[in-house]
């Protein structure tokens, strides 16, 4: 629990609110504690004008203590602060505090020196004698424009404290409260994160458990939400994998017990009957038909695996196509006349480049020519042309044979799928061969499709492969 991303995310929220509280306090209190302090030296600074100027006059002659006194006393009920009026020499001529009061001492302070250099005196300093913070004001008296004395005022900064403690505790509580609100709001907010990923977290556990159909649901836009569509997306893909990959091993299962049955039924009527020279060798006849349909099934089969390695062992090169179309062609020309089918084709002498692997375009010209054969009649055509338009390279096989129904036609690029079954198995088709040209074309980036003859016999397989851009092919020219 303590390491969940919610707690973390709750924990870093609360983190964050306390920080920015405490910064925020801090502040504030130290603004409103230097905006008070200004304003009280400004209060004390104003009241002591009318002072200093009328001690001025009382300065001019020899002071009168009592009288000064009083003003200082008079003064100080008004300002509720203690006031001392001293000489150019720093004496106490006046005290507005009479018991106890400084009347006739020296005093010594920083504030009355500036003051009687025409400046004025000030300070802040906590009193151990009251135990308080105090501000101490000293102003020039002048007479004739000479400086005779000061005025010397000291104010406590009680209620100031005072008022800024109110303010620290109310702070305090607003961040008590602030950081129980961010702990909701962290909760909350970290719920609505997480609970998506615990979604895709538990969905990842039942898959990994073998339930693919697990699902989760996109409730928004962003990172999360692409990451459950791509999550979807995935377990819809690998769902769609493993149901292919068990339709093809059960279609690779029958497809070999078949030809395994048969041989275990000539070999058992072999050993256990006895028969004639003729029978026996009809019977190895058989026997090598069923091995060579095996052979070619493994064959296909071992096809369809090396396409996956494509990207790392087959080396891509830049080639013209023309001499392993016609050399494959001329290849299949004697397969064709024994099964007197009329094999012909159109190729240009040479054509634009394309991105291939000969041998495997190789494999693409034999298995669709060589279906092209075996599903037309004795006395029909094949007919294969390559040309090139501005950005394909366009491999055309017609035939004059029995023809794909438009509702098969998507499904012939699959695995093991026959339009007709029994005469597929007849003409020693394994299933295959159309699924690995499809492969073949969609990992070379074109295209390939089935349609009727123009004359509506037969059909006519196009496959299309991009060409090199001019400016790439001749780039690539340079290299070599």
């Amino acid at each position: 629990m303590v390491n969940s991303i919610r707690t973390k995310l709750t924990a870093t929220y609360v983190i964050l609110m306390l920080a920015v509280m405490v910064l925020t306090s801090f502040f504030l209190h130290s603004l409103l504690e230097q905006y008070y302090i200004d304003h009280q030296y400004e209060t004390v600074s104003r009241a002591a004008m009318p002072i200093s100027e009328l001690a001025g006059s009382y300065l001019r002659t020899t002071p009168d203590v009592v009288t000064i006194s009083n003003l200082a006393e008079g003064f100080a009920q008004q300002i509720n602060a203690r006031v001392l009026i001293t000489d150019h020499r720093q004496r106490v001529l006046g005290d507005s505090l009479r018991v106890g009061g400084m009347v006739g001492s020296t005093l010594e302070r920083e504030e009355i020196e500036a003051a009687l250099e025409g400046e004025e005196g000030r300070s802040v300093q906590f009193s151990q004698q009251s135990q308080q913070w105090v501000m101490q004001v000293a102003v020039p008296i002048y007479s004739e424009e000479n400086i005779v004395g000061t005025v010397f005022i000291s104010t406590s900064l009680a209620f100031i404290y005072q008022v800024l403690g109110d303010i620290s505790r109310l702070l305090q509580i607003a961040t008590v409260l602030s950081l129980l609100f961010a702990a909701l709001i962290g909760i909350y907010l970290a719920q609505r994160l997480t609970r998506p990923i615990e979604a895709l977290t538990g969905a990842t556990e039942q898959m990994a458990r073998g339930d693919l159909s697990q699902r989760v649901p996109v409730r928004s836009k962003d990172e999360i939400g692409r990451l459950a569509k791509q999550f979807n997306n995935m377990a819809e893909r690998l769902q769609e994998m493993t149901r292919q990959l068990r339709e093809f091993v059960a279609n690779a299962s029958h497809e070999m017990r078949t030809p395994l049955t048969s041989l275990n039924i000539l070999v058992k009527s072999m050993r256990e009957y006895p028969l004639e020279e003729e029978e026996r060798e009809e019977f190895l006849e058989d026997i090598d038909q069923e091995l060579e349909r095996m052979i070619r099934l493994v064959e296909s089969l071992l096809d369809l695996t090396r396409l996956d390695r494509l990207a790392a062992e087959d080396t891509v090169a830049m080639a013209d196509l023309v001499p392993t179309v016609v050399n494959t062609l001329e290849m299949l020309k004697k397969k064709a006349l024994e099964k007197e089918i009329s094999l012909d084709y159109t190729v240009p002498e040479e054509t634009a480049p394309v991105f291939a692997v000969l041998h495997q375009i190789k494999q693409v010209v034999f298995n669709l020519v060589d279906n092209a054969i075996k599903y037309t009649p004795a006395g029909g055509q094949v007919h294969v042309s390559l040309k090139q338009d501005p950005n394909w390279l366009v491999l055309t096989v017609a035939d004059t044979g029995i023809g794909i129904p438009a509702e098969h036609r998507e499904k012939v690029f699959e695995r093991f799928y026959r339009v007709d079954k029994a005469r597929s198995r007849e003409a020693g088709g394994t299933g295959l061969g159309l699924s690995i040209v499809y492969e073949i074309v969609q990992r070379h980036g074109g295209q390939i499709f089935v349609e009727d003859n123009d004359d509506g016999i037969g059909s006519r397989f196009v496959v299309k492969l991009p060409l090199i851009p001019e400016a790439e092919a001749a780039q690539s020219v340079n290299k070599n």
